[in-house]
């Protein structure tokens, strides 16, 4: 990592501080999420009975599920505020998703949007164990996750992965064999959100 960039991360990693600075960053480099929301479109065409949003962030994907079946939860208190005050009929909570504040089989289905590649390995076991925990026999688990630039060319994708804040963008196999663990990965998917790649993996509990 070069001198330019390290102050450059910086600047981004105070930024990410900022959560609607942050959002507005984010919504221009993923094209407004379109992407994503597809995604959920296609996955959930039916909505579930209970859903958990783990690791929610500031709450972009709350307003596809009615505010009665979801809850939303994230360990930055600042980010829970700016959910909280942007979609006040939605639940969210301040919680560490190590230690799930749920009892067994709470939810039909769980969404985790760009938070395990801002884990190491050992804490990613310990959250998808919780998220299996919390999440029935038969619920459904969505997952996606930044990956290493594929297109050569995609310069801005490149520029933006060594000033992200996740120290832990993997590639997609390596996400595959976290998951194996404790979940029977039904359908994987690979999608560009404006210069983001992703991979996309539907799952359920090996439990």
């Amino acid at each position: 990592m070069n001198q330019i960039t390290i102050p450059l991360r910086g600047g981004v990693k105070l930024l990410s501080q900022i959560p609607w600075a942050f959002d507005c960053l984010r919504w221009i480099l993923e094209a407004g999420y379109r992407q994503h929301r597809n995604l959920l479109s296609q996955h959930f065409r039916q909505s579930p009975l209970r859903v958990l949003d783990c690791g929610c962030g500031t709450g972009i994907y709350s307003s596809f599920f009615p505010s009665h079946s979801y809850v939303g939860i994230d360990i930055s208190p600042t980010y829970v505020d700016r959910a909280r005050a942007c979609f006040p009929k939605h639940c969210f909570r301040v919680m560490d998703a190590t230690q799930l504040e749920f009892p067994d089989n709470a939810f039909d289905a769980v969404i985790v949007s760009g938070v395990v590649h801002h884990l190491d390995t050992a804490t990613t076991q310990v959250v998808l164990k919780e998220i299996s925990r919390v999440l029935q026999p038969k619920g459904t688990l969505l997952i996606w996750e930044d990956v290493p630039t594929r297109h050569s060319l995609n310069f801005v994708g490149r520029i933006i992965h060594r000033l992200d804040v996740g120290e832990y963008i993997r590639p997609e196999i390596d996400y595959a064999k976290l998951l194996s663990d404790y979940f029977f990965i039904e359908s994987t998917e690979s999608f560009r959100s404006g210069f983001m790649d992703y991979a996309a993996f539907r799952a359920r509990s090996l439990a």
